[in-house]
């Protein structure tokens, strides 16, 4: 069972997710961020650090789960997926993933919808595998994710299912800081955002909501055409 929760740390706010596993993820999983998602806007944080465990931020969607749902379970699970993301990546407030270990999949997903990334060095993955286990990706997930990417590795990253390291994702652009291993990676998330803290919080939440909305809105539309492996055509 996934632990999922909200803390306030003066001025930020912080949701730490710790399954003592993958965090693999799954409607429960969803409705948990979501819920912690409420507490930090109304607690009035002005920055957001999503944190993993030792070992996983998340090792995404949890496919093992997929035939033992009926039609309207998927259907059901594939718009908490898309919507709980889409939510993520328009939060209001400026906000960090604190990756201290795998982010593959789902957790690649909720790591770049973020508006820093950081990662530790360490023997992890960082991946987009959808596509190396017969998953079309779905135009939301694009939405989100293919801007943060540079254009040149949108082949290697989206189509060809590269892993990176955590050192190969900084230098590539789409992770903007790699901590030694051990260190506070929240502690540091913290202090990345302490200038985008101090920005005008209407101004960022507008301008945010300006240049991400359109594109997820329209692909979020696309939803009920769009299907995961095992929904009926």
């Amino acid at each position: 069972m996934v632990t999922i929760g909200f803390e306030r740390d003066g001025a930020f706010g912080i949701i730490r997710m710790d399954d003592g596993k993958a965090n693999a993820m799954d409607a429960a999983f969803f409705a948990a961020l979501d819920r912690a998602m409420d507490e930090a806007e109304a607690s009035g944080c002005r920055g957001l650090v999503f944190a993993g465990r030792p070992g996983f931020f998340s090792g995404g969607l949890n496919v093992k789960t997929l035939p033992t749902l009926d039609p309207a379970q998927l259907k059901e699970l594939h718009r908490a997926f898309a919507h709980t993301m889409a939510r993520a990546a328009l939060l209001p407030i400026p906000t960090a993933a604190a990756c201290a270990g795998h982010a593959v999949a789902g957790g690649f997903i909720l790591a770049l919808a973020c508006d820093l990334r950081l990662v530790e060095e360490g023997p992890f993955r960082l991946q987009m595998n959808e596509v190396l286990i017969g998953i079309a990706l779905p135009s939301w997930v694009l939405a989100i994710i293919q801007p943060v990417i540079p254009s040149q590795r949108h082949a290697e990253v989206l189509l060809h299912g590269r892993a990176y390291s955590p050192a190969e994702a900084v230098a590539a652009g789409f992770f903007d800081e790699l901590a030694a291993p051990g260190s506070d990676l929240v502690a540091r998330a913290k202090e990345r955002l302490a200038p985008l803290a101090s920005l005008n919080p209407q101004a960022y939440a507008l301008s945010k909501r300006r240049m991400r909305g359109p594109a997820i809105e329209r692909a979020l539309a696309l939803l009920p055409h769009e299907r995961l492996p095992g929904e009926a055509e």
